[in-house]
């Protein structure tokens, strides 16, 4: 059987959502052929490449003037959103190139919009991988446009996999009409890696916090209140997104090392994971969204602390069960307290790992194996 991907953008380099179903394709395409259908950036001086993931890619861009005087210009003042297309921009442009290379399934992923709004104009068998929550599920604000075609795209599929925490409030949002296409799944991160510390070995305890600092969703203050009683033999590294205006945006004190630096490409990110001691998660403000860098941090099998903002946060039910995981609540008001924990855990726990046969046996619906195995259930076939 073959398969269409429709995806986001993923050029120049991946978003992490791309990287993650990437893995998924891997696995795919060991019996079965998969191609993938991408938006193209409007600017980019990256010369696309022909294959991703080990299949064939087919970029989704505004060659034709027509197309471009039709949809572009009468909708210039609304190009706001990322790589300069709207949504609806974007549907027409991954419809159009998608519909060139017909299918037998059409598998969906990085948004319900547009990428899953295109695949409803396609034929075939329908699958979307809902890793992020839309935020129509998340009582933030939408329009009543976006609603609407939230609720088309997801009664056009013939099966939605999503984490369970995504499947529970669709269906406590009235979406009950979906319960049978549900398949709870995890994000597809524990996969074995072979990266080797770098880093000199020394006294000092190495913390890392990679990802995204949300300026509304994700704040660290918690953690800087924490890290502003660590003394000199911590250093700690923010690396990602917004990282390096960490000093900018906040009064950071502390006697720690502090270095700050903005988004790296993913396999430094990796490394950077290698070379820490323990690893810093800071959970999400938004219901039912979490860190895809919490299953990255548990694949490693190395120590790391997660600060949650809610009781209900989504990552306890993965670190609950992860034996090097200190769980800190910023509900906790007792700073010097919850700083001695964090120290003493630290100490502890440097040099330490988890066995690899565990992470594979208690995470296995976050593997790349499964999750493949769900699509190929879905669609009455097997990986061999």
């Amino acid at each position: 059987m073959n398969y269409l991907l429709l995806t986001g953008p993923i050029a120049p380099q991946p978003g992490n959502n791309a990287k993650l179903i990437g893995s998924v394709i891997l696995e795919l395409n060991k019996n079965h052929t998969t191609e993938l259908v991408a938006l193209l950036p409007q600017r980019s001086d990256v010369q696309p490449p022909k294959t991703i993931f080990g299949c064939t890619v087919h970029w989704a861009a505004n060659k034709r003037s027509g197309f471009k005087r039709r949809l572009l210009y009468p909708l210039r003042s609304k190009l706001l959103d990322r790589n300069g297309y709207s949504d609806e921009i974007q549907r027409c442009l991954l419809l159009e190139e998608a519909k060139k290379h017909p299918a037998e399934a059409v598998i969906s992923t990085m948004e319900p919009f547009p990428a899953a709004m295109a695949a409803i104009g396609m034929y075939g068998k329908k699958i979307l991988y809902l890793m992020d929550p839309p935020n129509e599920i998340c009582g933030k604000p939408t329009t009543p446009y976006r609603a609407r075609n939230l609720r088309r795209v997801l009664r056009s599929q013939d099966t939605i996999l999503t984490t369970p925490f995504i499947s529970q409030t669709l269906l406590d949002q009235g979406y009950g009409e979906l319960e049978p296409k549900l398949i709870p799944v995890g994000f597809p991160m524990i996969v074995d890696r072979h990266l080797l510390q770098q880093r000199e070995r020394d006294d000092r305890i190495h913390l890392l916090f990679c990802g995204w600092l949300y300026s509304d969703i994700r704040s660290p203050k918690y953690f800087l209140d924490v890290l502003s009683r660590l003394d000199e033999q911590f250093v700690v590294t923010f690396m990602g997104r917004e990282c390096e205006k960490l000093t900018e945006r906040f009064d950071v004190q502390t006697k720690a090392e502090l270095i700050t630096l903005p988004q790296q490409p993913y396999e430094t990110a990796l490394q950077a994971m290698a070379d820490a001691d323990v690893m810093i998660n800071i959970g999400n403000s938004v219901p039912v969204h979490m860190p895809s860098k919490t299953l990255e941090y548990i694949n490693t099998g190395k120590p790391f602390v997660n600060f949650y903002k809610m009781d209900d946060c989504p990552t306890l039910y993965y670190t609950k069960r992860y034996p090097l995981c200190l769980n800190m609540s910023e509900k906790d008001t007792d700073l010097d307290a919850a700083a001695r924990r964090f120290i003493d855990f630290c100490v502890s726990s440097k040099g330490k790992t988890v066995d690899r046969t565990f992470l594979e046996t208690e995470y296995a619906d976050c593997t790349p194996q499964y999750i493949a195995q769900k699509i190929l259930d879905a669609l009455g076939e097997t990986n061999g």
